[in-house]
C-alpha cells in the first residue's frame, strides 16, 4: 500500500514538474490608467485575447507607469482610452518612464501608432461600431511589431497624441516619433486608407487589403503634422484629410 502511495505521489510530482509554467503577460495596457477588467468594452483587450491568447496582457495604472523599471518585464506597452471615450493624458512622470523604456535612436523599441478611434472596430469591441477586419489586422500587426523588439510601444487615439514629439492637446509628450498632434476631434465621413511612404512590404500592413474604407460608424482622429515621411506607414485618402498619416511607425 505504501509502495503504491509513493508511486502515485511520485507520478503526481513528475506531472507537476512537466506542466508548463504560465507565461508572464506580454503587454502592459494603459487605458486612461483605469484597471477595471474589460476596459469598458475597448476592443484592444478582446483583440489581444483573440490573437495572442487569454492572459497575454495586464491592465496598468498611471501609478504603475510612474514606478521606474515597472515596464521592464513586458515586451510592449499599449496606450489607449477606457471604453470609447476621447481618452486622457498620463502624468509627465509616467510619460518619462515610458519614454525611457522604449528608448531612442538606433536602440529604440518598435513604435506604432494609429491616429484615429480604431479600437472601436477591433474584435470584440462593445462600442457599437461594427467589426472591421482590416483595422483589427493593423492593430495585431502593430502589437506584434512592437513586442518583437522587447520594449515597444503601440498608441491608439490619445496614445497617438502622446507618442509624438509635441501636441497642442495639453497631453504629456512621450516623444517617440517626429511630429505634432492636435487634440482628438470629430471628422464625419468614414476613413479611407491608402499605403504610405513605408507601407509597401511593411509588416504592419501584412494581410490588410488596400485601399479600403473602414466600417466605422462614427469617426474621430488626431491630425499629425510634421511627421517624418520615413515613419508614415499608411495615409488617409479621405476628403479634407487626404495624405495625413493614419498609421505611423519607426523603422
Amino acid at each position: 500500500m505504501k509502495l503504491k502511495m509513493f508511486a502515485a505521489a511520485a507520478a503526481l510530482a513528475l506531472s507537476a514538474a512537466a506542466a508548463p509554467a504560465f507565461a508572464a503577460p506580454q503587454f502592459a495596457v494603459w487605458l486612461d490608467g483605469n484597471t477595471t477588467p474589460g476596459g469598458g468594452g475597448n476592443g484592444i483587450l478582446t483583440s489581444l485575447d483573440h490573437s495572442f491568447g487569454v492572459g497575454d496582457y495586464q491592465l496598468v495604472s498611471t501609478a504603475d507607469l510612474e514606478t521606474p523599471g515597472f515596464l521592464n518585464s513586458f515586451d510592449a506597452v499599449i496606450v489607449s482610452r477606457y471604453n470609447s471615450d476621447f481618452g486622457s493624458s498620463m502624468s509627465a512622470a509616467a510619460a518619462a518612464n515610458v519614454s525611457a523604456y522604449v528608448g531612442s535612436g538606433a536602440s529604440q523599441g518598435g513604435v506604432a501608432v494609429l491616429t484615429n478611434d480604431a479600437s472601436d472596430n477591433f474584435y470584440g469591441s462593445t462600442s457599437g461600431d461594427p467589426y472591421d477586419n482590416n483595422l483589427n489586422q493593423l492593430f495585431v500587426n502593430a502589437a506584434t511589431f512592437a513586442a518583437k523588439s522587447g520594449h515597444g510601444y503601440v498608441g491608439e487615439f490619445n496614445g497617438a497624441v502622446m507618442a509624438m514629439d509635441s501636441n497642442s492637446a495639453g497631453f504629456a509628450s512621450i516623444g517617440l516619433l517626429q511630429g505634432s498632434a492636435d487634440a482628438v476631434h470629430g471628422y464625419g465621413p468614414q476613413f479611407t486608407y491608402g499605403v504610405g511612404p513605408i507601407g509597401a512590404g511593411n509588416p504592419i500592413d501584412a494581410g490588410v487589403t488596400f485601399p479600403f474604407t473602414d466600417s466605422d460608424g462614427s469617426t474621430f482622429l488626431t491630425d499629425i503634422t510634421g511627421a517624418n515621411s520615413g515613419n508614415i506607414v499608411d495615409v488617409y485618402t479621405s476628403s479634407g484629410i487626404d495624405g495625413e498619416p493614419a498609421v505611423l511607425a519607426n523603422s
